[in-house]
């Protein structure tokens, strides 16, 4: 039995990109959520618009290990490639202005303070007992 495809069905945004923004797209998928998060929504933006050179600076930043990337685009640390420090500035900020992040977002849920935060109590545990400073 064959059946017709569904032409009423839009197509996602990746249809409307080249094979090779496609292939980028798909580099984006690291294995690590918060780069995923962050490198799929960027490129799902940028890609469609991006010259060859810009295409080109994202390959470079696609091909860098994960812990390496990582502290890239969470801002641990900085590329020290001119093109890579810039690339990984806009793909951060990007992020923060959709909120497309848990580590961006201003909304996160306040964590009450302790009662020892709050009066400025800290108890020291010892063998030899504990005493309150």
């Amino acid at each position: 039995m064959r059946v017709a495809p569904n032409r009423s069905v839009k197509a996602g945004p990746a249809a409307a990109l080249d094979a090779h923004a496609r292939r980028l797209l798909w580099r984006c998928r690291r294995g690590m959520k918060e780069l995923d998060v962050m490198l799929e929504r960027f490129a799902h933006e940028a890609l469609a618009h991006a010259s060859q050179e810009q295409r080109r600076v994202l390959e470079e930043l696609l091909s860098l290990p994960d812990p390496l990337l990582a502290g890239y685009l969470l801002g641990e640390s900085t590329p020290p490639e001119p093109q890579l420090a810039r690339l990984a500035g806009a793909i951060r900020t990007y992020v923060a202005m959709q909120r497309g992040s848990a580590l961006f977002s201003s909304q996160q849920p306040a964590i009450p303070p302790t009662h020892a935060e709050l009066s400025g109590e800290v108890t020291v545990y010892s063998a030899h007992g504990t005493a309150a400073l």
